[in-house]
């Protein structure tokens, strides 16, 4: 069966791919990746190394490759440095560079000096459109109060310094491009930005948030299938 490796954005928790693992179930097996829960280094080159070598050692490759946020930074990493490994990828609410993004630097402020609870729940909460239940919203902040605040300011500093645009026409796989255009954090110019830059790139709007992997995983996981049609 294809694999989907599946990377979540900082501070967010594998079970985040849940739903759209459910809407794929016997076509596609996804493999979510705690990048975060490991010993680092964190640095988005660093962890695309550490999820190429966890596809070679488990999988073989190529897979396909979903990223949502800083995990689609992570994505277009790998599949720019290891092509081989690579055969799709799956991009939603992300971007190659972090400027416009204007936040990220409170974010690091705050990472560094309040770090803790509140913060944890700040993220979380930006990151859907409509509230999520609670069940689920106490699952992802259990995740995030377990992860080392090193893991959050390392990816993020290497995030807001790295810009991946010069990278982008070297990726010719197949990618897919999801954007929630409820985002509070991500606008639909950053999707436009990859989308320009790749060379086979299906650029798809939502009416979600920061995270439509979760938000809209039926339109997410008919973004799956038809991108492993593309793939053949």
């Amino acid at each position: 069966m294809p694999i989907l490796v599946a990377l979540p954005g900082t501070l967010c928790s594998p079970r985040v791919f849940d739903r759209l693992a459910a809407g794929v179930a016997g076509t596609v097996d996804v493999d979510a990746v705690d990048w975060m829960g490991g010993p680092g280094p964190w640095r988005i080159g660093d962890v695309a190394d550490f999820v190429a070598a966890r596809i070679e050692q488990r999988h073989g490759g190529p897979v396909l490759v979903a990223g949502h946020s800083t995990g689609g930074a992570i994505a277009l990493a790998l599949a720019a440095a290891r092509p081989d490994l690579v055969s799709g990828l799956l991009l939603a609410n992300t971007g190659a560079h972090m400027r416009g993004h204007g936040d990220v630097d409170r974010i690091l402020g705050t990472i560094a000096n309040g770090w803790g609870p509140r913060l944890h729940a700040a993220v979380l909460d930006r990151s859907f459109a409509e509230p999520v239940p609670a069940e689920v919203r106490d699952v992802l902040l259990a995740y995030a109060a377990g992860v080392p605040r090193a893991a959050a300011l390392e990816v993020l500093r290497s995030q807001r310094d790295e810009d991946l645009t010069p990278l982008l026409p070297g990726i010719t796989c197949p990618v897919t491009l999801l954007h929630g255009v409820h985002d509070r954090a991500r606008t639909v110019a950053d999707a436009e930005t990859i989308a320009a830059g790749l060379p086979d790139c299906d650029l798809r709007t939502l009416h979600t948030g920061h995270t439509p992997v979760w938000e809209d995983a039926p339109a997410t996981a008919d973004a799956v299938r038809d991108l492993l049609a593309r793939t053949g």
